[in-house]
């Protein structure tokens, strides 16, 4: 074989392969990726592109939309008995009470803060109910109606501002539903925001009206309650994002 052909042969292979790693760079999605064997599936919803588009982004300078309060309560009826009130509320403080304090002016807030979950991290209320993955974080109860819920530890004084669900929804009649629920340890609860998803078109996120809401650890509990219309994977959780501010 002459020189001539075999640098010939050389620049093919050398072309063919560069071809190669543009053909993958340009649609690296193209072939299927998996989680534990599960095939994830693409993202059909809406992405942020823009920082600050949205409510719950800094930079946001839209109309800000204060919460007229949740219609449904996120246990129904509070059917529950009330204990009595505990003791030392008649102006006696416990060793591990916050001690009053002069009232100061309103504080100045710093920019968002974030406390994101996967919907993988909540576990359901119930023994009856079950809890299964789907893929990406993603999950939906096979069986039982019961509801998922999850712990949200925030710093005292914070504010809640909004809350971010992220969902799977193919169902035209089902749904999935998320509250910020406070509990007071003594049979009381109350809903501080709701937010459902809508339309049916796979992935997608929606955002609360504003909250504002300052925590108060010394005196309530915060929980992430998650409701499913449907006993399917049609519907998923894929994960709840609140935008709190420090003062």
């Amino acid at each position: 074989m002459s020189a001539k052909r075999i640098w010939i042969l050389i620049a093919s292979v050398v072309i063919l392969g560069a071809l190669t790693v543009v053909t993958v760079i340009a649609n690296p999605f193209s072939q299927a990726s998996s989680e534990d064997g599960v095939v994830t599936e693409e993202w059909k919803g809406v992405v942020d592109t823009v920082i600050g588009d949205d409510p719950d982004e800094n930079g946001y300078t839209g109309p800000v939309i204060n919460s007229s309060g949740v219609e449904v309560l996120s246990e129904g009826t509070n059917d529950l008995e009330t204990l009595p009130t505990q003791p030392g509320s008649e102006g006696e403080f416990r060793p591990d009470e916050i001690q009053p304090q002069v009232l100061e002016a309103e504080p100045q807030w710093t920019g968002f803060y974030y406390d994101f979950s996967a919907g993988a991290t909540m576990r359901p209320r119930s023994s009856l109910t079950n809890w299964a993955y789907s893929s990406g974080g993603c999950i939906y109860p096979p069986k039982g109606g019961e509801r998922f819920t999850l712990p949200l530890n925030l710093p005292q004084g914070s504010r809640i501002d909004y809350l971010r669900l992220y969902y799977y929804d193919s169902s035209v009649t089902g749904y999935v539903k998320a509250w910020i629920t406070t509990y007071d340890g003594t049979g009381n609860f109350t809903d501080l925001i709701s937010v459902t998803s809508s339309g049916s078109a796979g992935y997608g996120y929606v955002i609360s009206d504003y909250v504002g809401h300052v925590v108060d650890n010394v005196t309530y509990a915060y929980v992430l309650n998650v409701d499913f219309g449907v006993t399917d994977s049609s519907n998923r959780l894929c994960g709840l994002r609140v935008a709190y501010m420090l003062p």
